[in-house]
């Protein structure tokens, strides 16, 4: 069946005619702390992605696909609103959250007459962060911390920092997936919004049998075992070759492993017969750093390993198989995207827009890539555009910025902005900053407090979280 994007308020007059016609429906997959550069698709070395990798052919793969941010909050947010993190201002995780103001993603859908479900598992998705907004259904599926929270307001349960720490500890795709597939077996025959987030990549990296062994030295007698990355003092940018390469090779392994949980949804959309009226869009929130530039995880730096992330969409009938796109492709042009493969009008509210043009052949290279990093004291952004790259600090003043053709893992910074790309790369982040100033402007979208007792700001950097680390 070819999937036909007719807008809903056709669809009655369509049916009176005779005419059978079917909405397109969505699943979209984040799946969290996953760099691009680590699936096989992307070129990685080891085969992490198979399932990934078969849908990129039999859609479209977003070769430069850059996020706002460089960890799970904002990112999201920004997924979710199609706006900067300093538009959407929910971007520290401690005394703000979305705006109830912003229509999100799955608003617009709701709107449209979709049925909308979400199904997550890292804390930072919490509904209390505002990211619940327009989703008909929106769970929280790790049962221990959600069965602990039923009753409790969420200052109490953001105050306790082993809840935090056992969500870096359990094994939560297969909850998230068999919640996600009960929804979608109840709602699936009308036009549905389908949001799963995998988080099981991100630390702690202990990968279930086989996953665990998959990429790891048998012989292997270190004292990696994945856990604890963030907190244990060994694991540091002078560890042995033999420790780094296991604490990736289980990365790896539980890259597979959220791999063969996307199978697990597309096999489901196979079996009820949907697959060929269903948008899928399997993307992340941010990267993490394994000491490429010194450090470990994430919410620190700007560089590619922490906000290059994949993207790769299959419309049926609407886009083409196997098409690589190397033109710059951003987070926040996702929702657009979405929305105009599913036949919904765009909206004047979003900063991003449509990729559909792009992967059909008919755009050229579009705006330029910002991505921004305002929590824990720092307020740094960076820009890319074209084959350059621009870093500012706005706390320090320290301003610099690479030619990735020649430079694509950012060795080399460049501090003359009056040379080489450096001027180029000044207006695109000034153009970025007047976009920023203006939307902010039009719209007055004001910072939504959240109620959130002092300790919970402990608490997160107790778990890992604030001080630099999601």
């Amino acid at each position: 069946m070819m999937l036909r994007t007719v807008p809903m308020i056709l669809l009655p007059a369509l049916v009176a005619c005779g005419v059978e016609q079917r909405q397109p429906s969505v699943l979209l997959i984040s799946i969290d702390m996953l760099r691009a550069d680590h699936l096989s698709c992307y070129g990685y070395e080891r085969n992490t992605t198979p399932t990934i990798d078969a849908l990129a052919a039999e859609g479209v793969r977003f070769a430069r696909h850059i996020s706002s941010a460089p960890w799970t909050l904002p990112a999201h947010a920004a997924m979710f609103s199609s706006l900067p993190d300093s538009v959407h201002g929910c971007v520290d995780g401690t005394d703000n959250a979305l705006p109830e103001g912003i229509v999100t993603l799955a608003e617009r859908f709701q709107t449209a007459g979709y049925g909308t479900g979400g199904f997550f598992a890292g804390p930072y998705l919490h509904p209390a962060f505002g990211l619940g907004q327009g989703f008909d259904e929106y769970r929280f599926c790790v049962p221990d911390l959600a069965a602990s929270m039923d009753g409790q307001s969420v200052g109490e349960w953001a105050g306790d920092p082993a809840a935090h720490r056992r969500s870096h500890h359990g094994v939560t795709n297969p909850g998230v997936v068999d919640a996600a597939s009960a929804w979608l077996q109840e709602h699936g025959q009308e036009p549905f919004f389908l949001f799963v987030h995998l988080w099981d990549a991100h630390f702690d990296f202990v990968p279930p049998n086989p996953f665990d062994a998959r990429f790891s030295d048998p012989g292997y007698e270190g004292f990696v075992d994945g856990r604890e990355f963030f907190f244990d003092q060994r694991i540091n940018r002078t560890m042995e070759k033999k420790d780094l390469h296991q604490l990736v090779a289980l990365y790896d392994g539980e890259i597979m492993w959220c791999d063969a949980h996307v199978k697990r949804m597309l096999d489901l959309l196979d079996d009820l017969d949907l697959a060929d009226d269903t948008i899928v869009a399997v993307t992340s929130d941010h990267g993490t750093e394994f000491f490429d530039h010194g450090g470990k995880g994430h919410r620190r730096t700007l560089y590619g390993e922490a906000i290059d992330i994949p993207l790769v969409i299959r419309a049926p009938g609407q886009l083409p198989a196997g098409v690589v796109v190397e033109d710059l492709s951003r987070m926040v042009d996702l929702g657009p995207t979405l929305m105009e493969l599913s036949g919904l009008p765009p909206s004047n509210r979003f900063v991003g827009v449509s990729l559909a043009p792009l992967a059909k052949g008919e755009g050229g290279a579009p705006r330029a890539a910002l991505s921004e990093l305002l929590a824990d004291q720092n307020r740094m952004r960076s820009v890319i555009s074209g084959s350059g790259k621009l870093v500012w600090n706005e706390v320090t003043g320290d301003t610099v910025w690479f030619d990735l053709d020649r430079d694509q893992e950012e060795r080399n910074p460049q501090r003359d902005l009056s040379q080489g790309l450096g001027p180029e790369l000044l207006r695109a982040l000034q153009a970025e900053l007047r976009t920023i100033q203006l939307v902010s402007e039009q719209h007055q979208y004001p910072h939504q407090p959240i109620e959130l007792p002092p300790a919970l700001d402990q608490a997160i950097r107790a778990s890992g979280y604030g001080g630099g680390e999601k």
